[in-house]
């Protein structure tokens, strides 16, 4: 089982994580962060298999992952 981190005062909303990841975890949260921007939340950890696609397409790095 992976682990996500997601860096919301870091995300920009930009959402091409959420493009990106094979399993369509990922969406656009409900809440701004400190700069007003929403940010992307993981839907469901359990079914994440840790691939990094999320983190290598983020261009603000706030997405880290563990395996």
């Amino acid at each position: 089982m992976a682990k996500i981190k997601l860096e919301g005062d870091r995300c920009k909303g930009c959402l091409l994580c959420t493009t990106m990841c094979p399993k369509g975890l990922l969406r656009q949260g409900d809440e701004f962060n400190s700069f007003g921007f929403y940010t992307v939340v993981m839907t469901n950890e359990d079914e994440c298999t840790g691939c990094s696609i999320c983190a290598e397409i983020c261009p603000d790095v706030a997405i880290e992952v563990w395996r």
